[in-house]
């Protein structure tokens, strides 16, 4: 059987995750690869999951509720976006406010689905002002408990 690889991309509103998503999915295909993309959010109907959709994209995504807080939801998504021709990749879209993916999420998914996944390292993203605000001990304008997440 063959696996998928699933990549998640993390990181703060603003970081660029989006945007990473859509350039990834498109240099992968054109290698020919079959590429699925999940995004996630505290809220309904995503924006992103629009936009990315309207490029012909196949998308899935995981609302109301982080990945932390909703692993079935999440497996649904990774399923929606295998469909009939099994994605050689999957780029996963975490909201911000997930600050454990490792233990609740990809070690799951590494024993549950080690026959139909291979995850890779987590990737953050970090937008480069608000990084250097952050660790100059300022809060670059977020709360500062998210300032401290972020540091």
């Amino acid at each position: 059987m063959r696996t998928t690889r699933i990549i998640f991309a993390g990181g703060f509103l603003g970081a660029g995750k989006t945007t990473l998503l859509w350039e990834a999915a498109q240099r992968l295909m054109k290698k020919g690869l079959h590429v699925g993309l999940i995004t996630n959010d505290q809220a309904p109907e995503l924006v992103d999951s629009v936009l990315l959709s309207q490029q012909g994209l196949k998308v899935a995504e995981v609302s109301g509720s982080c990945f932390c807080c909703n692993f079935n939801g999440l497996t649904d998504a990774i399923n929606k976006v295998s469909g009939e021709t099994v994605a050689d990749v999957i780029i996963a879209e975490p909201v911000g406010s997930c600050t454990d993916l490792s233990a609740t999420i990809m070690q799951p998914l590494k024993q549950k689905l080690k026959a139909q996944l291979s995850v890779a390292p987590l990737s953050v993203l970090a937008d480069p002002a608000r990084l250097v605000s952050v660790l100059d001990g300022k809060t670059a304008g977020l709360h500062v408990d998210a300032a401290y997440i972020f540091r």
